[in-house]
């Protein structure tokens, strides 16, 4: 657990971003560049969080599993300067790429990251690291962080002397919702209880250390538009029950609604961030290609978005801002951004015509969980005392 300090001023601004995949390096292009437009104004935090969707490693081997392998899962750690540019403090690494290649590849990934003057959350040589928070001090308020996966691969998840991440795992069932046999059947999923008290029990252990508490979730379905799996509101809902003053979620590389549950807010996907999956460059002999947006739904590939393929929603994107002061959570918004052809963020202003399509997008899902967003110059306001 490490604590940091600095009081240069009375109030504590967090950013929090979605999943952070840097390759620069493997492009041969220098590794800063890739959140160019951005990094000024992540730096204007206090405190800024982002996931990690690659092991940051040169050790270990690519797990070979029954289902397609991941095998973009592994960059040079040399590309940490990215989130270093950035101005990231806190990185979360618990996800279903955290094991791609193996125990030894995560421990480097750990290593590297705290080499840099980092805090991985959701990661570490066992599960007792994995469940370990990062606590930071800011003008005198603590800000503490826990993260967790229910997207889980087998052998994915941490345990007593082996590495991985700390997990919620979730159990799917299938129910009929007609008569007629060979009828689409309702999708049911729910969490392990054993492993949502493990959450209940880290989160009020950590609760009487810090001012706030912010809970980051891999969860959740890709690429389908509003879609929330049955789990992730009992899962996010007990969190908040437990101590948890904001969650947000990744995963899905789409931006997705915004819960407000007991005064608390709930984004359940902030997006893709920065993140540069090389769908374009042939995977090793005998991994098959896939692309994961397709299994999901069905899109047409514009010419020019062979470096970051997907849907077009895969392109909206946001930062989440969290305002602190008397050690409380004072407001919760988000600045709308926009991601080009070359998988690099950018943030929009209100008069970008942009900027009316991603809170377009978004306004729905939110109003479907009863949250109604505010417009407050170029950031949109989801809750404040």
């Amino acid at each position: 657990m490490q604590t940091v300090a600095n009081t240069s001023n009375g109030r504590v601004m967090v950013h929090l971003v979605g999943d952070v995949l840097p390759r620069r390096i493997e492009y041969g292009e220098p590794p800063e560049s890739l959140v160019a437009m951005v990094h000024e104004k992540i730096k204007e935090a206090d405190i800024a969080f982002c996931q990690l969707e690659a092991d940051l490693a040169t050790r270990g081997w690519m797990q070979w599993r029954d289902r397609p392998t991941t095998w973009y899962g592994r960059v040079h750690p040399d590309n940490v300067k990215t989130l270093l540019h950035a101005g990231f403090n806190v990185v979360s690494h618990a996800s279903n790429h955290c094991f791609d290649y193996g125990p030894e590849s995560v421990i480097e990934t750990v290593e590297t990251l705290r080499k840099n003057g980092l805090n991985p959350i959701g990661i570490g040589k066992d599960i007792a690291e994995a469940r370990r928070p990062a606590i930071l001090e800011r003008n005198g308020t603590k800000v503490g962080f826990l993260a967790y996966n229910s997207v889980l691969p087998p052998e994915y998840e941490a345990r007593e002397e082996k590495p991985g991440c700390c997990p919620i795992k979730i159990a799917t069932y299938y129910e009929m919702q007609e008569f007629e046999p060979g009828t689409p059947p309702k999708i049911v999923t729910m969490p392990r209880a054993g492993e949502v008290q493990a959450m209940e029990q880290d989160i009020r252990q950590l609760r009487p250390q810090v001012d706030v508490l912010i809970v980051s979730m891999h969860w959740g379905i890709h690429f389908v538009p509003g879609q929330l799996a049955d789990y992730q509101p009992v899962v996010g809902h007990k969190a908040i029950d437990a101590g948890a003053d904001l969650i947000v979620g990744t995963h899905p590389h789409i931006l997705k609604g915004i819960e407000i549950y007991k005064g608390r807010p709930i984004f359940y996907s902030m997006g893709n961030f920065a993140q540069e999956t090389p769908w374009h460059q042939k995977p090793p002999p005998g991994v098959k290609p896939r692309n994961m947006s397709g299994v999901y739904r069905k899109f047409k590939e514009e010419p020019g978005w062979d470096r970051y393929k997907g849907p077009p929603d895969k392109r909206y994107s946001m930062m989440v801002r969290c305002r602190i002061s008397d050690k409380a959570v004072q407001r919760v918004s988000f600045l709308p951004c926009w991601i080009n052809q070359r998988a690099e963020p950018q943030f929009l202003s209100r008069n970008d015509p942009r900027w009316a399509e991603v809170v377009g997008y978004i306004d729905p899902w939110c109003k479907e969980l009863g949250t109604e967003l505010t417009p407050d110059a170029d950031e949109m306001v989801v809750w404040s005392r």
